[in-house]
């Protein structure tokens, strides 16, 4: 360790802003030589100069991910999956914090005190010195100190989230790709702060999706592990059911009172129910990224055929064209990299659904953060206020640029 003399003003030795410039532009020079060469294909010798680029912050997760496309190339998919996810941790850039920054003073602006400053220590968290935000921080702390909390705007993602807080469907726990196995249902079922705030937020996208629950009557869940959307939704008066290729974790997770009658080992891509059947039929959490092209065809065309008419589908996946995705935590590297090579964008589904008749096909985008972002906003307070905080933030940068990529997405479809 140095002593502190060195990083004193006025002495020979190099100050403490002078090494961190050095830091700066040898990482920098790093990086675009680890580009370049990346760029012409000699992947190996990019790598070590990217890995090098990130020990500067700024260019911590470009640099990694670069790295990770690079492994990608070479074959290394374990080691890739390491490099994406920790990419996605690696905290953020500066037009991150500017986005932190702007959002947090708009929030003043609006009144809503209690989010802003939330919004101010996850900025301060990463970078203490950014300009004022010690300052807004403490006015905004004080001011929503003086009011017992901000008020609930009408047909605000916070409403919907007040209503499934007020049903007990926030709980700390939630209830292998090719493995079905009772530990990978005790995972799915007891995940960890980042997937929780996946699945979670997933909730909210589909609550929004279906709009009028009260309006279904029957709904079906195709891949449902867990049946955990057929509770879910139970909860709201639905009569719900829910189909997968094993019943594992039906039988470990699931009251098996409740689930009788409620389940059925099937294939989803050739489903053993009668022409319009249901409401409601949903393929969540990426399911549906483990289908090949002509399952999801057989799938969708299931799905349409068991449908009434007006009924709806809704499938969430993996965004293949998000830049700091991060997979369920319990997936290993290698499980990680397959179902990287599985995505599909949006595009390529929203025409297999046209194709088979759907209308009104829709996308939006979820989970617009990164998991640095999705640990940190409002990790201090209540589960219900840190998700209404993160799924305003969807709705406010999916209605600045539908096409911006999250995490996930969400498709809709009506029949």
């Amino acid at each position: 360790m140095k002593p502190l003399s060195t990083y004193l003003n006025g002495g020979t030795a190099v100050r403490a802003e002078d090494e961190a410039l050095a830091l700066t532009d040898d990482a920098r020079a790093a990086f675009d030589a680890g580009r370049e060469l990346a760029a012409t294909g000699e992947y190996r010798a990019a790598i070590g100069l990217l890995q090098a680029a990130a020990g500067d912050p700024q260019l911590r997760s470009r640099a990694l991910y670069l790295a990770g496309e690079c492994f990608e190339r070479l074959g290394a998919e374990s080691a890739a999956a390491i490099a994406f996810q920790q990419a996605a941790l690696s905290g953020p850039g500066e037009d991150d914090k500017r986005l932190l920054y702007d959002s947090a003073r708009a929030l003043q602006g609006e009144g809503r005190h209690a989010e802003a400053a939330d919004r101010f220590e996850t900025l301060l968290a990463w970078d203490a010195t950014y300009e004022d935000a010690w300052k807004h921080h403490e006015d905004s702390r004080t001011r929503a100190g003086s009011t017992a909390r901000d008020t609930v705007r009408p047909h605000s993602s916070e409403t919907l989230v007040r209503d499934l807080e007020a049903r007990g469907l926030l709980g700390n726990s939630d209830s292998r790709i090719a493995a079905y196995d009772a530990l990978f249902y005790v995972q799915f079922d007891h995940t960890g702060l980042h997937d929780s705030v996946k699945k979670r937020l997933e909730l909210v996208q589909l609550l929004t999706a279906v709009g009028d629950v009260s309006a279904v009557r029957t709904s079906l869940d195709v891949g449902s592990g867990t049946l955990r959307y057929p509770q879910v939704l139970n909860r709201f008066g639905v009569d719900s059911y829910g189909i997968d290729l094993s019943d594992a974790g039906v039988r470990v997770c699931v009251d098996e009172r409740w689930a009788a009658g409620r389940f059925a080992v099937a294939d989803g891509t050739a489903m053993p129910f009668r022409d319009g059947s249901f409401d409601l039929v949903t393929c969540m959490m990426g399911t549906v990224n483990h289908l090949s092209a002509d399952q999801r065809e057989r799938f969708i065309a299931e799905s349409f055929r068991t449908l009434r008419p007006g009924g709806l589908l809704v499938v969430s996946a993996w965004d293949p064209g998000c830049r700091f995705q991060t997979f369920l935590s319990f997936y290993s590297p290698a499980e990680m990299a397959q179902l990287r090579g599985q995505l599909t964008d949006r595009e390529p589904l929203r025409a297999q659904c046209a194709a088979a008749g759907f209308g009104e096909v829709r996308t939006t985008p979820f989970c617009t953060a990164p998991d640095w972002l999705v640990t940190g906003a409002g990790a201090a307070g209540t589960n219900a206020d840190h998700l209404a905080r993160l799924a305003e933030l969807d709705r406010e940068r999916a209605a600045r640029d539908p096409s911006v990529a999250g995490q996930m997405f969400l498709l809709s479809a009506r029949r």
